[in-house]
């Protein structure tokens, strides 16, 4: 995850660029998204009780947590992990400094903390770091695409 953080901090160098070919939003965009996905998960993990976790099937979960791949284009975010506001380098890296603090203690927690997910309902605190590293690697790709197209 570290790896991970460090390489979205790079983008935030790069400056706020768009490539339509690549998505219909820019890499700040991408970026913000992440952090807030990253510091939601956290934050359930953080507070969720290890006694509410209820495991189910999903054959999306199933999918996306053995290949590690989230197709483009196909998934849609909750409202509150959307970007809104301030995109300027300063929030970015405010933010990234928040998510760094946010996961620290995360492997300190019950193997049984959880996040809910919107489609593949409960993660525990091992899935759900993993999903965290798959969709932060999801927009991270989408991120050096933009740049890449661009350069």
């Amino acid at each position: 995850m570290n790896k991970q953080l460090t390489e979205l901090a790079s983008f935030i160098k790069a400056g706020d660029q768009l490539n339509l070919k690549v998505s219909k939003k820019s890499s700040y965009w991408h970026l913000d998204h992440s952090c807030k996905v990253l510091h939601a998960i956290s934050e359930a993990l953080t507070t969720s009780q290890p006694k509410d976790y209820q495991p189910k099937y999903s054959l999306p979960k199933l999918m996306i947590m053995t290949t590690g791949f989230i197709p483009r284009g196909k998934g849609r975010a909750p409202k509150q992990t959307l970007p809104t506001g301030d995109l300027s380098t300063e929030a970015l890296y405010s933010n990234l400094e928040k998510i760094k603090e946010a996961i620290k203690d995360l492997n300190d927690l019950s193997k049984n903390n959880n996040f809910k997910h919107p489609v593949f309902g409960y993660l525990n605190l091992k899935d759900a770091i993993k999903f965290m590293g798959i969709h932060t690697q999801h927009h991270l790709k989408i991120m050096r695409a933009i740049v890449s197209n661009n350069s």
